[in-house]
């Protein structure tokens, strides 16, 4: 733990102004936006790489644990911790857009939004957009290897990453990976710190692909539906058709209202809503979508007059998380993701759950790629009521499992799913997989002092033995321990 004489020798190797134990400051890095809270000790706020360095030179040194903080975005307790948060939001420079080889190099901290604003400058853009993009950081989605609304068409972030330079527990900064098209020189280790949510190294630049703006004209639709077998038969037939939809996204009748009250905004509301981009190239791909929305008995079709309305229509699916806490005592968010010709299994296992544990549930998210999520309603004051939402949260859990998706699609591990991620692995791959992973932690960070606890940081019924197996209690899904 950090003690007082810590603090001054960080002062004195960083200097004046980057490094705070003052009462707000702790208090601003104390929760994460899925409502994970931990106090931390210290922050600090990193300029440079040397700054980076620096610290996690001098904390490897005393076995000082450290969590790297982009904006606080994550959904999973990934950020939060009581010891050193090391916030890499100042390091937010664009250093590079190269129009030739198609992409751009910048710092960690710069944000998504900003990031595309100017990439379309050049008649670019960086295809994944979380629904947190107008706050999330680089570092901080390839940390989390985020997902988003676009990611439909275009992949994840795994799927845009080339390069990263990444500051090591030791302190020393390494570059993995080449901005090429072509790569084939060691292993791939870039791909290694996709998703690693910081417990293999703090990510302090990234080296991402971008893609020319489409000159396709993009058409929004917003789809309106009173039965929610409907909506999901339209989505798998959008998939038979071989329509390839931008954007994919579901949402329900308590969503659509919570959005409709925090915006001011009069949407339309079914039991079930779909929004969806298409971009037209030979005239014929609108028309072929409103025939699959007609067939599979939409109420309203609604195609966006405007760039007004159709940036109205983002915002309120973008927002539309924050909208629903608003109404709210307390959310739980799940992250599991199904194979989509699973999603009618999917959305009626949701169904159930809430009549079956008296919670609501409101299901919002990305129908293009299975990964619906639902937002379980629950008053953490209410004993019974936050074993419910613990309840449904498991069940959910092996029912994605069992039908060959996965715990989390987007969100990450972080604090709430790592007995999920130990029950998949199991499942799925074999838990020498887990094994395997923690011996690479080892290498990367023989101290574990980057964000420990969390993520595979999992414990072993016996020690130093290939044969060993993880217990099953280890993390927690707990809403109680928010």
């Amino acid at each position: 733990m950090l003690t007082e004489q810590d603090i001054r020798s960080l002062q004195a190797v960083l200097g004046e102004g980057k490094v705070f134990v003052d009462h707000e400051t702790l208090e601003k890095y104390s929760s994460d936006m899925g409502g994970f809270c931990r106090k931390p000790s210290a922050v600090v706020k990193a300029f440079s790489v040397e700054d980076v360095s620096k610290v996690l030179r001098y904390c490897n040194q005393r076995r000082i644990p450290v969590t790297a903080w982009g904006a606080g975005s994550s959904l999973t307790g990934a950020v939060v911790t009581d010891n050193l948060i090391l916030d890499l939001s100042n390091m937010d420079r664009i250093l590079k857009i190269d129009t030739v080889n198609y992409y751009v190099h910048a710092e960690a901290g710069v944000v998504l939004d900003r990031l595309n604003k100017e990439l379309e400058r050049y008649g670019f853009f960086f295809p994944p957009d979380p629904a947190s993009s107008f706050i999330c950081t680089v570092g901080g989605a390839v940390a989390e290897g985020a997902g988003g609304l676009r990611c439909v068409k275009y992949g994840t972030v795994k799927d845009w990453v080339l390069a990263v330079k990444v500051v090591l527990a030791s302190g020393e900064a390494v570059v993995f990976g080449e901005p090429l098209a072509k790569n084939r020189a060691g292993y791939n280790l870039a791909q290694l710190f996709v998703g690693s949510e910081g417990t293999l190294g703090v990510i302090v630049e990234v080296w991402l692909k971008i893609a020319p703006l489409p000159d396709a004209r993009l058409r929004r639709i917003y789809a309106v539906f009173d039965d929610w077998r409907d909506a999901g038969n339209t989505i798998i037939e959008i998939r038979q058709k071989r329509i390839v939809p931008r954007m994919l996204e579901f949402f329900d009748r308590v969503g659509v209202e919570a959005a409709n009250k925090f915006h001011g905004t009069n949407l339309h509301v079914g039991e079930a809503m779909l929004l969806i981009d298409i971009e037209e190239f030979t005239g014929k791909e609108l028309e072929k979508l409103v025939s699959v929305l007609k067939h599979n008995n939409a109420r309203v079709i609604r195609v966006a007059e405007n760039e007004e309305e159709a940036e109205m229509l983002l915002q309120t699916r973008a927002s539309m998380y924050l909208a629903i806490r608003a109404t709210a005592k307390t959310v739980l968010v799940e992250d599991v993701c199904v194979p989509i010709d699973r999603i009618l299994d999917y959305l009626e296992k949701v169904k159930q759950l809430s009549q079956k544990h008296g919670l609501t549930i409101s299901m919002n998210g990305h129908a293009g790629d299975g990964n619906i999520h639902p937002v379980i309603f629950y008053d953490p004051e209410n004993p019974d009521e936050v074993a419910r939402a613990e309840k449904t949260v498991e069940v959910l859990v092996q029912f994605a499992i069992e039908v060959g998706g996965t715990v989390t699609g987007e969100h990450g591990v972080g604090l709430q799913k790592m007995d999920g991620l130990v029950k998949q692995l199991a499942a799925h791959n074999g838990i020498q997989t887990l094994y395997l992973m923690q011996k690479l932690k080892k290498v990367f960070d023989p101290n574990n002092i980057l964000n420990p606890g969390k993520y595979i940081d999992v414990p072993w019924k016996s020690s130093e033995s290939t044969s060993e197996h993880p217990t099953q209690d280890s993390g927690s899904s707990d809403p109680t321990a928010r």
